[in-house]
């Protein structure tokens, strides 16, 4: 089998050591693929998810990627063909990127939705035709094996009998193998009809599974159409229309007004109106300009924009974000394992209990009904499946990204939130007020010097520091060396002087006296205002005092948080007498000051060996490692550095902190909902045995109870798709 025909495996992405793969194989469950892949050496875990149609193995880093694709392919029973003519990967010139690997576009998948239906649609048929026999003229309709409805029942059985094959060859026993083995005991005891029943049954079923499936993949598909299918780029001076494929990272793309931007880049000229909705929330339209920034996604609302592409394809931001939730569906949450084992559960009580009613009854008829509504646990199965995947895609909806169903259950039972600073508390927008020179220096000398330093650092409190040199028409000078010191600041070479701005921890670091100073230090900071010093060859200059708003809504998601008795912890790097206003007005339990990255950390750790189930949220590279060690960490993404977003489990979009409250009642809803699934799938499940024992009920009232129960639980779980519960402000 080749790599064109629909059976294809495709690279989605592909880094070392990681390879998320792709193909309508995948849209089948088994767990003998991951078992397989573990016993190899080389592989450290794979997943599949079968929503998705993908697959994700993490190996040795050293192991060659085709290699583990031809691994797949072999126990998948199919062949594996590299995609050797393909242009090579693109690889972002900022280094901001992780590259894709080469591939090539399969075929589009099969729907499976389709095929169970026209399944569902014959055997619908033939159970018409046996009613309506039966309505004209009252007679039983009687078929043997070589009757033509027993071909119907042997053609139905196929895909169960094939994996009676399987598992006999595997030495396995699965819910489908038990019934594949009924059937085959009624067609060989002359009990087509019954058969047919039980395979009309089974074939509704099925279809409401895959109808499910298939909805929470298009429902993961809309909620971020990332980017148009084809773009202009400018060639020779000519822009030419070109697949979004095709791009690579320096194409200069132009964008038009009504067009979506088809990359992640730098606009090197034109200026235009862009709605960024689909990032921020925001329904204004900011202007955008020479040298700003803009995203895939997003959409010219009027102007033009000539845009170097930085990152492309899968590498774009939300590209990578679709990834995530897509990826998330797979992330199991506690719940769903409950109901797997509640499932198995009712399997081996409804085959004990079928065997029993045939045992003491005699009637096969009464034990395929039991049957059919004990060893047919769907409803079970997707009792909490369908309440996650739809929160999930409804959280996406509203501008929150979960990657996984274990961090949608876990927020809502967080007993502690330790809260960032800068960017999460506060607003992303801090600006200067006070500016205290020494030595005489100009305010002008200081903007310029601290711009210059500044210029390539994108933290909040650099941006102030731009935005003021900015208003006071001061042009940066090119910097010859920048590092960037986490949680302190920046050490940078202008023009042959060193140039260091940052808090007390930098100036120390690098032996600057700041004995002369402290005394303006602690009356900018008794302000509230964060202090910043500038110094040049060890010496200082000046300081700055910057100012962070807090966030508008964070004393009603305070207020909130309290009433759910959740305890709030503030972890920055801050010192003590700056932040002791903001943890006064939000009724903060602990603050923790003067905190390095690693020590946010150990913050976390301290709080989890006390018992507590700790959420951190954060938006800096400064949180990354804070956001990993917490049960749940959550990034205000919309300024999120791309460590943060890696570590963290959920992601704030929208840049608003009132959609920590809503994720909480969202968990809480679906946790709910998943445990009124339970009960329905249980309840109908005990009712309609009983039936089936006394002989109240027959196997094709037992089918109709199964598929009205089961489409009770996904209709019940379709509530969450409606969930847009906006946080209470009171």
């Amino acid at each position: 089998m080749t790599l064109s025909q629909r059976t294809d495996l495709r690279i989605v992405h592909a880094i070392p050591g990681r390879v998320r793969i792709k193909s309508p194989l995948l849209r089948q469950s088994s767990a003998t693929l991951s078992e397989a892949l573990q016993r190899e050496e080389f592989v450290h875990w794979a997943r599949q998810n079968t929503v998705c149609s993908s697959l994700i193995v993490r190996f040795d880093s050293g192991v060659d990627t085709a290699a583990v694709m031809r691994l797949v392919a072999s126990i998948l029973g199919v062949s594996y063909k590299p995609a050797s003519s393909l242009r090579s990967p693109a690889v972002c010139p900022h280094g901001v990127c992780s590259p894709a690997a080469p591939c090539r576009c399969a075929a589009p998948p099969e729907n499976n939705v389709t095929v169970a239906a026209m399944r569902f649609g014959g055997l619908t048929l033939a159970m018409g035709w046996i009613l309506a026999r039966r309505i004209v003229t009252g007679a039983m309709t009687q078929a043997g094996l070589f009757s033509p409805l027993g071909a119907v029942a042997i053609v139905g059985a196929l895909p169960l009998l094939r994996g009676l094959a399987k598992d006999a060859r595997q030495r396995k026993v699965r819910l489908e193998s038990f019934l594949a083995g009924s059937i085959v005991a009624a067609i060989a005891a002359g009990e087509v009809v019954t058969a047919l029943e039980v395979l009309w049954i089974t074939a509704g079923g099925d279809l409401l599974k895959t109808w499910i499936t298939e909805r929470s993949r298009r429902a993961v598909a809309e909620i971020l159409e990332v980017t148009t299918h084809h773009t202009f780029v400018l060639r020779d001076g000519v822009e030419v229309e070109t697949h979004v494929d095709q791009l690579v990272p320096g194409d200069i793309v132009v964008a038009h007004t009504g067009e979506k931007i088809a990359v992640d880049g730098k606009v090197t000229r034109g200026h235009a109106l862009v709605d960024e909705s689909t990032l921020t929330g925001n329904a204004e339209f900011p202007e955008r300009k020479k040298g700003d920034r803009v995203f895939a996604g997003t959409m010219v609302r009027q102007g033009v924009l000539y845009i170097e592409a930085g990152c492309v394809g899968d590498n774009t931001y939300l590209a990578r974000i679709l990834h995530m939730i897509e990826e998330g569906l797979a992330n199991r949450a506690p719940i769903e394992g409950m109901a797997d084992q509640l499932a198995q559960r009712t399997v081996r009580i409804g085959g004990v209990v079928t065997l029993g009613t045939l045992l003491v009854t005699g009637n096969l008829m009464r034990a395929f009904t039991v049957l059919l509504v004990m060893a047919c646990p769907c409803a079970t199965v997707l009792a909490a499946s369908t309440a996650v995947s739809a929160a999930i895609s409804t959280a996406a909806r509203n501008g929150v990204l979960i990657k996984g169903g274990r961090y949608l259950e876990q927020i809502g039972d967080v007993d502690v939130v330790c809260f960032d600073k800068t960017g999460t508390l506060t607003t992303t927008s801090p600006r200067v007020e006070a500016l205290i020179s020494q030595d005489g220096a100009s305010r002008e000398e200081l903007l310029q010097l601290a711009y210059s330093a500044e210029i390539h650092n994108h933290h909040p409190l650099a941006e102030a520091i731009k935005v003021a040199a900015d208003a006071a028409w001061v042009t940066p000078t090119p910097h010859d060396v920048c590092e960037y010191f986490l949680g302190q600041g920046v050490r940078s070479v202008v023009e042959g002087r060193t140039i260091l701005i940052g808090n007390a921890k930098l100036m120390k670091r690098f032996k600057v006296k700041l004995a002369e100073v402290n005394a303006q230090a602690e009356s900018i900071s008794a302000r509230g205002l964060t202090t910043l010093f500038l110094a040049k060859d060890r010496e200082v200059l000046g300081m700055f005092g910057i100012a962070n708003p807090l966030r508008d809504e964070a004393v009603d998601v305070a207020r909130k948080l309290h009433s759910q008795d959740v305890t709030l912890c503030l972890v920055t790097g801050d010192e003590a007498r700056t932040v002791a206003d903001l943890s006064e007005r939000l009724g903060i339990a602990k603050t923790y000051s003067s905190i390095l990255p690693d020590g946010k950390s150990a913050v976390v750790e301290e709080l989890q060996s006390e018992g507590k189930l700790v959420a951190m949220v954060g938006d800096g590279v400064n949180d990354a490692l804070a956001l990993a060690v917490a049960d749940v960490g959550v990034a205000m993404s919309a300024g999120a550095s791309e460590a943060a977003m890696e570590a963290a489990d959920i992601a704030l979009i929208r840049d608003d902190l009132s959609q920590l409250t809503y994720i909480r009642d969202l968990s809480r809803k679906t946790t709910a909902i998943a445990r009124q699934n339970f009960w329905i799938a249980t309840g109908t499940n005990i009712i309609g045995a009983v039936g089936g024992i006394v002989g109240a009920i027959n196997p094709l009232m037992a089918g109709m109870l199964h598929i009205v129960h089961t489409m009770g639980v996904i209709g019940n779980s379709s509530r969450l798709l409606a969930y847009d519960h906006t946080p209470d402000k009171n």
